[in-house]
């Protein structure tokens, strides 16, 4: 019995996601932002909900193990969005993850040889190296924020944040992953996956192009078991095959390791990669910083001020290329956070000079340390973030997308039983079955017959009529499941407490007349069943026995 309500719940949660699928389409297709469809509106808050781990680009089949990151499996173009390249002096580094529309998490250690944010960009949209690609684009680096505590001798706090010089707008092939909603992290041996430009094997070249790999989760305990407990912190974890083979590699190092929200299909960040004993070998894993431990620090830095951080290189050496009439108000901004520590006992006005000798000290410093390549491509930043500043103006509007990680909500999905799949969805479709089942005849789906309630008699808005419809199917389908999708999670099950059997009763297929106590989704309740009493018998009885106890339900 509780593996039926199991199996029903999977069905409606995924005929539910299948419409909230199709009206989030929809709602790109129509500017991002749903319309208010029914007045009053006045709980729409200021912003469209965010989208984030949404694949693009065709997806191959990722149910089983896909070769391997070193080694193998090339990724569709476009499948991971929110994969970048990240580049020293125009060469690859290190891979990253887009987490909003303009940060890149990546790996603390990529930046141990170089710290100058002027030296490094950022490729989003990026597939095959050496090509640039449709959609494809460098963005110039504001700033490198390292994680505070990264020890570059134990890996711990391998996590370093980039700020973009620009902000990204959403696109089929860039679009940023989820963050985790909370501390919990899927089990082990759940399957995720791994993207990148590493080696192909260890110390061998890069690839070309994108892999991808499958790689299941493995518990902490088999972790140490494997590298040892003194080298795994809490907050690394590891993921790969100890049979070896499939892993990650050089150069793969600062990628995601996403996993599949199984309720609502995002991919969501649970890891960066950090570090490994060699590349696919037996018996070592691949670690992985784990991002759970990091959320607080992540939304504190993407969450900060503009004006909290001491200004960077960027932010200084771009004032030069800005009208002269702007450079004064700009750079007295800029050098304003100077002033918040001055103590000096000569007053404001000390404080006013001592701060700008500051900031200027500053701007000297990175002067003298760009690159000389890279003094003509930084004078084209200010006209890049003019043109972006302008794009944003223009586009501000009620209902524009918000900046910054989205984190899905999760509910958990119970086994599947295949034996279910094509009953549904109404309570008496599962009712039926099951008799069906006692029976003997044959089960008859009932999904491809049912009609949306309301849907000839549907009005569509001529601007955005497929959003309109898919809207009121959501709501349909949220209507044909209620009797299961009301049931909360904890009250998930069908248990027996009582049947009590006439044994004077025995009909002539071998069943008695019983009274039956049971609890469903929740509810106690009563009735009277036939019931077996030998082995065969009783399982004949049994589909008819759930059958009664889920008619509790429609009450």
């Amino acid at each position: 019995g509780t593996l039926v309500l199991e199996a029903a719940l999977r069905s409606a949660l995924l005929a539910l996601e299948r419409e909230l699928s199709e009206q989030q389409r929809q709602r790109g297709a129509c500017g991002l932002c749903a319309p208010c469809l029914f007045p009053p509106c006045a709980n729409i808050t200021a912003h469209c909900p965010r989208s984030c781990g949404r694949r693009g680009g065709p997806q191959a089949n990722t149910t089983a193990p896909r070769g391997r990151i070193m080694g193998g499996s090339v990724a569709p173009r476009g499948a991971w969005p929110w994969l970048v390249s990240v580049r020293l002096h125009g060469e690859l580094m290190c891979g990253g993850v887009l987490v909003g529309r303009s940060w890149v998490l990546t790996a603390a250690h990529c930046f141990g040889g170089n710290r100058n944010e002027l030296a490094w960009t950022v490729v989003v949209g990026d597939h095959e190296l050496g090509k640039l690609g449709v959609g494809e684009r460098a963005v110039p680096v504001r700033r490198i924020l390292p994680h505070p505590k990264f020890n570059p001798k134990t890996f711990h706090g391998d996590l370093a944040l980039l700020e973009l010089a620009v902000p990204l707008a959403p696109s089929p092939t860039v679009s940023p992953v989820c963050l985790p909603s909370g501390p919990t992290e899927p089990s082990p041996g759940t399957p995720c996956y791994i993207a990148g430009w590493g080696s192909l094997y260890e110390e061998g070249p890069v690839a070309d192009v994108v892999m991808e790999a499958q790689v299941p989760l493995l518990s902490q305990e088999t972790c140490r078991g494997a590298l040892g407990k003194d080298l795994l912190t809490s907050a690394m974890f590891c993921a790969g095959y100890l049979s070896g083979g499939i892993d990650s590699c050089q150069g793969d190092s600062g990628g995601p390791l996403v996993c599949q929200d199984p309720t609502s299909h995002h991919f969501v960040l649970y890891g960066i990669t950090s570090w490994g004993d060699g590349c696919g070998e037996r018996g070592k894993p691949g670690v992985y910083t784990r991002v759970t431990a990091f959320t607080d620090w992540l939304n504190l830095q993407m969450d900060s001020a503009p004006g909290s951080r001491e200004p960077s290189c960027f932010d200084l050496l771009a004032l030069a290329q800005l009208p002269p009439e702007q450079q004064s108000p700009e750079r007295t901004r800029l050098c304003a956070f100077y002033a918040r520590s001055c103590r000096a006992p000569q007053g404001q006005a000390t404080c006013a000079r001592l701060a700008e000798e500051t900031c200027r000290a500053r701007m000297r410093r990175c002067g003298s340390s760009v690159p000389t390549e890279l003094h003509s491509y930084a004078q084209t930043l200010v006209d890049l973030l003019r043109q972006a500043g302008d794009f944003i103006r223009n586009q501000a509007h009620p209902n524009s997308i918000a900046e910054g990680p989205q984190r899905p909500t999760t509910r958990t999905l119970p086994a599947f039983a295949e034996l279910f799949e094509a009953v549904g969805p109404q309570l008496q479709d599962w009712v039926e079955a099951l008799r069906a089942m006692a029976g003997s005849s044959p089960l008859v789906p009932t999904m491809d017959r049912e009609q949306l309630p309301g849907e000839t008699q549907l009005f569509l808005q001529v601007s955005c009529p497929g959003l309109n419809e898919s809207a009121v199917r959501v709501r349909a389908v949220q209507e044909l499941y209620a009797w299961v999708l009301r049931v909360p999670e904890t009250d998930l099950a069908m248990t027996f407490q009582e049947i009590l059997v006439d044994l004077g009763s025995k009909n002539t297929k071998g069943l008695y007349r019983a009274q039956v106590r049971a609890t469903v989704g929740g509810r106690p309740t009563a009735f009277t069943g036939l019931v077996g009493l030998e082995t065969d018998s009783l399982a004949r009885s049994m589909p008819g026995l759930v059958a009664l106890a889920l008619e509790a339900l429609k009450t």
